[in-house]
């Protein structure tokens, strides 16, 4: 029994080896982690933009549209289409999604175009935290690599917190996406243990 248990257990393994997955967390805080999976075929066709970009500012809109279809992806496997903008209108929504939610699942998603080397101009970058007394927010971030180092000026955060679920992220350079808020720039957040995880 034990044979066929690790035989099923190999096979399994191999079907996964010809895809790339990313875990998904939603239903606030990370409460549900799914790893989505995304076969090759799909993902070199999706990515294809971005190896095609000419320039930073052309692979931060190529970034965008692939995180966008990497979340309508997702929801063909986990609940989040149900997700709303912010946190207002889904509090007991199967498949909403807070800041901590949206910001490690983008955070994961970029994780994994970093390890397919489909980045030329940007690495992904910390947490992005921006509070104002009880307000608190997470974004996660690239970071233009070959900018001139001037305190936080080549650091973009990729945001779909705000936005309809299937619409473009939002792109903005931290300072402006913070506003007039205080900001910091964070390996982990402080409200959850989750750990950033994309595979293949």
């Amino acid at each position: 029994m034990r044979c066929w248990l690790a035989l099923g257990l190999f096979l399994a393994s191999g079907v996964a080896f010809a895809e790339s997955y990313v875990v998904v967390c939603y239903n606030w805080g990370c409460q549900q982690q799914v790893a989505v999976s995304y076969p090759d075929a799909w993902l070199k066709k999706t990515l294809a933009p971005l190896y095609k970009a000419k320039n930073p500012e052309s692979e931060r809109a190529a970034v965008a549209e692939v995180v966008r279809k990497f979340y309508v992806k997702a929801a063909e496997q986990t609940p989040i289409a149900a997700d709303e903008p912010a946190n207002d209108e889904d509090e007991t929504v199967v498949g909403r999604m807070d800041c901590i939610d949206h910001s490690t699942t983008t955070a994961n998603m970029l994780s994994l175009l970093q390890h397919k080397r489909a980045l030329r101009w940007h690495r992904v970058g910390p947490y992005a935290h921006r509070t104002l007394l009880v307000a608190s927010h997470y974004s996660a971030t690239l970071v233009e690599v070959d900018a001139e180092a001037n305190d936080d000026s080549p650091i973009y955060t990729i945001d779909p917190w705000l936005e309809v679920h299937g619409e473009l992220p939002s792109v903005q350079p931290v300072r402006e996406w913070a506003g007039y808020r205080f900001y910091s720039l964070e390996t982990q957040h402080h409200a959850t243990s989750a750990t950033p995880l994309a595979g293949r």
